[in-house]
């Protein structure tokens, strides 16, 4: 698929992942209506950008994202739900609330989105690209609500899409850790390795776009381990003790903090 003209909507645009996608997009000759909570520190100045702050953590933002882009773009031809937020932590006492909290906006807004393009297009093409996570494969030590739901919307997409029509798709990007204000926003937590560019991820999901690629792996190394993994499951629990003693550690020092 040619971007060049395509009108995209790009949920979580005013930073990291979203804003290097935006930019790579107007780039690409596309129109692009980024939104965010807080568009404005996107500072993104193109004759072909619109902005619109918006949560989108419930129906109602959801749908007024939708009533902004008809009525300002025209069309939609791809919506890239990237809006996503950070979950490190130790679970406590059950909380209903909380699973609210984690699943309003990482599962179910990209779910409510890709519903709204169905309903709004019927058989007539068009993409729809969700930003999951490689927890949505394999689940780290403090990532037990993040990593269940990018699994979410793995399984989602994976029996979804045999109910879209001809010329329809419905795209997964799995990213590493990646460079943005995720991790400072989840409270300066420690970055698993292998770590990438929000930059380098935005130029594997153009390509992705392009190609029309049904699952997009911006790293080669989480391929390769993924692999791996499988066949020889004690590098899992190798890596992820390495990665539960840096969970500890973070806990202690949250607990020093707070004394």
């Amino acid at each position: 698929m040619k971007l060049a003209g395509k009108k995209i909507v790009i949920t979580g645009a005013s930073c990291g992942i979203g804003y290097e996608l935006a930019k790579l997009a107007l780039a690409k000759g596309c129109k692009v209506l980024g939104v965010a909570r807080a568009m404005a520190k996107a500072e993104i100045s193109h004759p072909n950008f619109l902005a619109l702050d918006m949560d989108i953590s419930s129906p109602k933002g959801v749908d007024k994202v939708f009533d902004y882009a008809l009525e300002h773009l025209g069309e939609i031809d791809i919506f890239v739900a990237n809006a996503g937020y950070a979950f490190y932590e130790k679970l406590g006492a059950p909380d209903w609330q909380h699973y609210h909290t984690a699943f309003d906006l990482n599962v179910f807004s990209p779910f409510y989105s890709a519903q709204k393009m169905k309903q709004l297009y019927q058989k007539k093409p068009y993409s729809v690209l969700i930003t999951a996570s490689a927890m949505g494969y394999v689940s780290l030590p403090g990532y037990s609500m993040y990593s269940a739901s990018k699994a979410a919307l793995r399984g989602f997409a994976d029996a979804y899409r045999y109910e879209l029509a001809k010329g329809q798709k419905l795209q997964v990007v799995f990213p590493i850790a990646t460079k943005t204000d995720f991790f400072r926003a989840a409270g300066d937590i420690p970055m698993s390795w292998p770590v990438q560019s929000a930059t380098s991820v935005a130029k594997k999901i153009v390509r992705g776009l392009e190609r029309g690629s049904a699952n997009i792996f911006p790293s080669a190394i989480f391929l390769f381990f993924k692999v791996l993994s499988a066949i020889f499951p004690t590098a899992l629990r190798v890596y992820n003790i390495r990665n539960n003693n840096a969970f500890k550690a973070w806990l202690a020092e949250k607990d020093t903090l707070t004394d």
